[in-house]
């Protein structure tokens, strides 16, 4: 049996459709808050070869930070 190296679970890396779904914004609004302007604002995100992908993580952790206490 060959060992397979240790690969990222896919699971973690969300497209902007799906992290716009999961998180509740829209994919227009996921990417004006990409701009680098707005990238302050917005959560982490990964860019590879043109492709955006989003770790779950950071939407957490960007949904946490906006989190208003009553």
């Amino acid at each position: 049996m060959i060992e397979q190296p240790n690969l990222p679970d896919p699971q973690v890396y969300l497209r902007p459709s799906e992290a716009s779904r999961y998180i509740g914004i829209s994919t227009s609004k996921l990417a004006k808050l990409r701009l680098r302007h707005n990238r302050s604002e917005g959560p982490a995100f990964v860019k590879l070869s043109g492709c955006v992908l989003y770790r779950r993580q950071d939407l957490d952790e960007w949904l946490s930070r906006n989190l208003v206490k009553a």
